[in-house]
């Protein structure tokens, strides 16, 4: 004997909504098998195949148009080509929740070396490679505006998640000139290293390199610290001022765990 169920159990069984049911059977995708005199709908098994194949296609991403030819069609040829697709969709996801576990994992890395750095306030003159990165310029003065030209940068990168504490590091331009006149928190660009190849690079070269902790309302002092070494030691500033954000806003709330690198390319008298 054929066995029927009720809308609200397969709401149950399936965890899908009745409001959910009741529309796709207005656009025709999934129609109760029977009603009875009070109104009641009432699914067979075949119609509980059916949502289960709807529910695997739509969290694959496949439209509910695509869906409902494909149910309306089948054949051999037809459920091959629908197996590939869903194929490519999850190695597609797999190579995406790869990647992130990477770079979560990076960034735990990161951030277990700087729980145990000690290195703080010392100034170092060292050679850097050139870096990749995507850039976007501008006049930025508050944190939000930097937050949100990040986010930006991070969607043309293509990264597909939500996620700004991944392994991408972070950093801002301060110009020369503004720098030199004492306009710290003048910014002229956001940035995000890159792990590929990008049409803009941070040049290779000599760069002083300076790590603090805390707040960034602490930097005037260092920024005056770092001048007089740079006089001090025979080189001057060739360059815009390179600010990277290891610990910030995104990964803690306490501001004394923020952890600033400053790079400032150098040459020498």
């Amino acid at each position: 004997m054929k066995k029927f169920y009720k809308i609200g159990d397969v709401s149950k069984i399936y965890n899908v909504s009745t409001d959910i049911l009741r529309y796709y059977e207005k656009i025709g995708l999934l129609i109760p098998d029977s009603r009875n005199s009070n109104g009641y709908r009432y699914y067979s098994e075949k119609q509980l195949w059916k949502l289960s194949n709807i529910r695997n296609l739509r969290k694959l991403g496949v439209g509910l148009k695509e869906i409902t030819e494909f149910l309306e069609t089948r054949s051999l040829e037809k459920t091959e080509e629908m197996i590939d697709f869903q194929l490519d969709k999850i190695d597609n996801s797999i190579r995406q929740l790869l990647s992130l576990k990477r770079e979560l994992e990076g960034k735990k890395e990161s951030i277990n070396y700087f729980k145990e750095f000690k290195d703080y306030e010392l100034p170092e003159i060292k050679k850097l490679e050139k870096r990749f990165i995507y850039l976007t310029k501008g006049s930025f003065k508050e944190e939000s505006e930097i937050n949100l030209e990040l986010k930006r940068l991070k969607d043309r990168a293509e990264e597909e998640n939500d996620f700004l504490f991944t392994e991408s590091e972070i950093g801002t331009l301060i110009d020369k000139k503004e720098w030199e006149n004492g306009n710290y928190y003048s910014y002229s660009g956001t940035f995000i290293i890159s792990r590929s190849k990008t049409s803009i690079i941070l040049l290779e070269g000599l760069y002083l390199t300076y790590f603090f902790k805390g707040d960034y309302f602490s930097i005037d002092k260092h920024y005056e610290k770092l001048k007089e070494y740079v006089a001090n030691k025979g080189y001057r500033v060739c360059g815009d001022i390179i600010e990277l954000y290891h610990i910030e806003i995104h990964i803690t709330e306490n501001k004394d765990e923020y952890v600033t690198e400053i790079q400032i390319p150098l040459e020498k008298i």
